[in-house]
């Protein structure tokens, strides 16, 4: 883009005024001003920033808040961040008058800022946690512009003007440490202003082409300050008070062109336009930004991409806000070709009020079915499945096979072909690629959820990919973590199944202990002797409580490990069923008139149904295979690596760079994928208070039932436009 208002250019920082709220006396303190170093891509942050700020603030009192940003005139060679050298401007942006708080943009406010702005200063030129870490200071605007002015931020590097502050006598003074705490030195109820310092641990991931993001230990305290300037509907900017690049413009300009600072109350102006249950549709028609290209500010720093991934994110937030609003996009995006490629991206009612059009695919796995069947019923909208036999060629990795029916047959699968669904659920890894074609053949307008760790390893890929945290896989915009697996199981199929075996099932002695039988997986090993122990564990503790014991195995048990359980119980009242046995499987009935249950570590599944039902259930440990152990050594080390934090010269967790970056490069694009930890999932369930481990000592298991179904469908539903 070369038209002026893109990329935005500042020659002075952008004022924002909170003035006293209406309604409170004024007060007669000086206004308190803030000068905050920000960027481009650092636009959800300075929103969260400002309303922090907001939040805290005392309502009599007015503050003034000047944006740094894009601003016109330095050399960024060496800088950190888009606005390193802005700070040392600040006496001179001041006027070289009173005084002013610098913050960097990844910051939030905890406490009023007054406070700080009115600290005793003892005749120090600024305050600051140490002479090298300007990143949050008080300014004595007339004494530090003895030394910090704006041609020397312009030109010279951030060492050479620290140091010349640390050489003045006098000048430097101690911040108290509540005022700037960085990170893991967050305090709950004593920190006043929390630095996200880690530039790869920022909760909002300003970056992702620089970094492969982590988590950070406090990301909650940014996320709550955001959901509630969501729910308070507030932006920084306003059709009434829009920026100053926005009002320097001649005309209104093309969506692709509104300064970063004004699009989301652009966006939703075109929203407002349209009412919700009129049936009308708001059309956009945008020119986007090639993918991985460059985009370059005035002074030849990098600038936000706005490809088409990135649009579709903004208009995603936009329609968030408006739910029941009919809208779509024609996104415009550059490729080698000339005429590039056009993208279609719609959400919202169909025009004549039905509901989306679903499909499941289903591959050869019944528990990737079922985790898709339950998101789908739990949905209710009409739902076709799609069956799928697979191709030699399914046995490729993801990256290779792309967005392709590659990897399935054709001529034996369901038909693939239009009307394409509005929507594809999918689980397992060898359902993706068949959903991003899908996608493809669409022109972009069906949307995709993708379920489990394998086929979501790639989250960026699909509108919403749906993980356990078990998978230990790296956050994402478009990724939502659960604790186990989604199913099918409800409280009306449990009733309906203790109805249908009452006949069989009621006169088996209670207590009746239920047991869930996996067996051989990744991570866990089911040999006959620890299938003996088992069943003589159960038929010990069935006598004891003088009651019955419901057992089912499955085929990964294996017919040794099989019969070991069936001749340890025995004698014990109650019966054993396995996959081969006569007549229908009673495993819901089993569910429905156990009064326990007990299930094998391995089967997350199971666990996942069991403790949805509200009854206690008990984890039955297992041995861990060599090879599990051996694979995950190796998947640790690139781990362990892509998760590391080296020390930067202050003594917090340096950028991410190098190794560091290439192994999480290698995690995010799913060329290695972690190991999952399914003892991850049985502490998790434990901490909940939905389950306890076998013998343990300890209470019954209290907590509420896991029910993850209904918050995962709600996400849809918003992803949709339906919420």
């Amino acid at each position: 883009m070369s038209d002026a208002s893109r990329p935005e250019g500042r020659a002075i920082p952008e004022p924002v005024r909170l003035g006293v709220r209406p309604g409170v006396a004024p007060s007669a303190a000086p206004p308190v001003r803030i000068y905050l170093g920000s960027e481009p891509g650092q636009f959800r942050a300075e929103r969260v920033f400002v309303w922090s700020v907001q939040r805290h603030r005392d309502p009599s009192r007015v503050y003034e808040i000047h944006l740094m940003k894009s601003l016109s005139g330095f050399q960024r060679r060496h800088w950190t961040t888009g606005f390193t050298n802005y700070r040392f401007a600040v006496p001179d942006f001041a006027e070289r008058s009173g005084r002013a708080i610098y913050n960097d943009v990844d910051q939030v406010y905890l406490a009023d800022p007054a406070e700080l702005f009115d600290l005793d200063m003892d005749d120090h030129g600024f305050l600051a946690l140490a002479p090298n870490d300007p990143s949050v200071m008080l300014l004595d605007c007339a004494r530090m512009a003895q030394v910090w002015n704006l041609p020397d931020a312009c030109s010279l590097d951030k060492d050479a003007l620290q140091r010349r502050a640390a050489r003045s006598d006098g000048l430097f003074g101690p911040l108290p440490a509540a005022w700037h705490a960085r990170d893991a030195e967050f305090c709950q109820g004593t920190t006043h202003c929390l630095h996200f310092s880690n530039l790869h641990t920022q909760p909002w991931r300003p970056f992702p082409e620089r970094f492969v993001y982590q988590r950070h230990p406090h990301e909650d305290v940014w996320l709550e300050l955001e959901h509630e300037a969501d729910e308070a509907r507030f932006e920084i900017f306003s059709a009434e008070h829009p920026s100053e690049l926005f009002r320097s413009l001649d005309a209104p300009p093309p969506l692709d062109r509104v300064p970063i600072d004004d699009l989301a109350w652009v966006l939703d102006a075109r929203f407002d336009s349209i009412e919700a249950s009129s049936g009308e549709t708001v059309e956009f028609d945008i020119r986007c930004d090639p993918p991985g290209g460059v985009v370059r500010g005035p002074d030849g720093r990098h600038e936000i991409v706005r490809s088409a991934a990135w649009w579709s994110d903004r208009l995603d937030d936009a329609a968030a806000r408006h739910p029941g609003v009919r809208w779509e996009a024609r996104l415009e995006q550059p490729g080698r070709k000339k005429t590039g490629r056009v993208c279609m991206r719609v959400g919202g009612p169909a025009p004549d009020g039905s509901a989306p059009r679903v499909w499941i695919l289903q591959d050869d796995r019944p528990g990737n079915a079922s985790q898709s069947r339950g998101l789908a019923d739990a949905l209710g909208w009409p739902t076709d499945l799609k069956r799928l036999v697979l191709s030699p060629a399914s046995m490729l990795h993801n990256r290779l096979l792309g967005a392709s029916i590659a990897g399935i047959d054709p001529a034996k699968s369901d038909a693939l072909e239009p009307p394409w669904p509005d929507l594809v659920i999918a689980a397992g890894r060898r359902t993706a690629p068949v959903a991003l074609w899908i996608r493809d053949q669409s022109g972009g307008r069906t949307r995709l959820v993708q379920l489990g760790r394998k086929g979501g390893d790639r989250a960026d890929l699909f509108d919403l990919a749906v993980t356990p945290r078990y998978g230990r896989l790296f956050p994402q915009r478009h990724r939502i973590e659960i604790a186990a697996p989604l199913h099918r199981m409800t409280p009306e199929r449990i009733e309906d199944a203790r109805r249908e075996w009452r006949d069989r099932l009621e006169p088996y002695p209670s207590p009746r202990i239920t047991a869930l039988l996996g067996g051989k997986s990744g991570q866990y090993a089911m040999d006959p002797d620890t299938a003996r122990r088992l069943g003589e564990a159960l038929a010990r503790v069935a006598k004891e409580l003088g009651g019955s014991v419901l057992a089912t195995t499955s085929r990964r048990t294996g017919d040794r490990a099989s019969s070991a359980v069936r001749d340890a119980l025995s004698e014990t009242p109650g019966e054993v069923y396995g996959p081969d046995d006569p007549g229908e499987n009673p495993f819901l009935g089993y569910l429905a008139w156990a009064d326990q249950l007990v299930i094998t570590a391995d089967s997350e599944s199971m666990l996942a149904e069991a403790t949805s039902l509200g009854m206690p259930v008990y984890i039955y440990p297992l041995p861990q295979r060599l090879s599990f152990r051996l694979l995950r050594f190796f998947r640790e080390l690139v781990r362990n690596r892509a998760t590391a934090e080296p020390l930067g010269p202050r003594g917090t967790g340096r950028p991410q760079r190098g190794l560091e970056r290439l192994c999480g490069r290698l995690i995010e694009h799913g060329f290695v994928r972690p190991s999952r930890d399914l003892e991850l999932l049985h502490q998790d369930l434990i901490r909940r208070g939905v389950a306890l481990r076998f013998g343990a000592a300890g209470v019954v298991p209290s907590g509420p039932p896991l029910r993850e179904l209904d918050d995962v469908a709600d996400r849809v539903r918003s992803m949709m436009g339906l919420r």
